[in-house]
């Protein structure tokens, strides 16, 4: 069998059931990318298990304060993470997000300790990232449009920390920043995003497939 955990905030979440005691159902996996990645790789493998573990609102700190008991004492073969937005968001929003040095600091000691507890799992790693719409698209999320720079400039910023440690933990990058930047050349934001920050259906998609494309690339799962 193999055994893989999907971690992060909402984008990850996507309205999982979490009190669904099984786990690669529908209701446990959630409507978002992560079903689309399970519903392919467990069609073409019926060796293949997907657990999601996501928690909607998660900032990095949130995610380290549920990590022991989340990840660490989990059985995974490939551990897969997508965490952010919300240090970008609550931060501007709020003035209770996370700074890029404390998410460095944070991240950093998360992928430490899952390499000491399992040391032979496979770890990649999404960037995070956003989308401008127009403001006749949104009813919330107008102040991503209206401070575009500030917020684009904070997202980058923690991307680049999350390529950073791809390569100091020898972990596979999905380019999900990048990703989405081109789409948006293609079709507008609004097609790829409903507020700015979460996940159309097409845009789940897209994301599930560059998931799939880099980690079947590099031989990381077993299809």
């Amino acid at each position: 069998m193999f055994r893989i955990l999907f971690q992060g905030d909402s984008l990850t979440d996507a309205c999982r059931d979490k009190e669904c005691k099984d786990v690669d159902t529908n209701k446990r996996l959630g409507v978002g990318y992560v079903n689309h990645v399970a519903a392919y790789l467990m069609s073409v493998n019926p060796e293949i298990r997907v657990k999601n573990n996501g928690v909607n609102g998660n900032r990095i700190v949130d995610l380290y304060a549920r990590w022991t008991e989340d990840t660490l004492n989990e059985e995974f073969d490939l551990l897969s993470i997508l965490c952010g937005v919300n240090d970008v968001g609550f931060q501007l929003r709020l003035n209770r997000g996370v700074e890029t040095e404390k998410y460095r600091y944070v991240y950093d000691r998360m992928l430490y300790e899952v390499r000491q507890r399992h040391p032979d799992a496979k770890i990649v790693l999404c960037e995070p990232f956003l989308f401008k719409l127009r403001p006749e698209e949104v009813a919330y999320g107008t102040d991503i449009i209206e401070n575009w720079d500030t917020w684009y400039g904070e997202i980058c910023r923690r991307a680049e920390v999350v390529d950073e440690m791809a390569e100091k933990y020898g972990a596979l990058l999905v380019p999900s920043r990048r990703l989405f930047e081109e789409a948006c050349r293609r079709a507008p934001g609004s097609h790829w995003s409903v507020d700015g920050i979460h996940l159309s259906p097409a845009g789940n998609g897209l994301l599930a497939r560059e998931w799939l494309r880099c980690v079947e690339g590099a031989d990381y799962v077993p299809v």
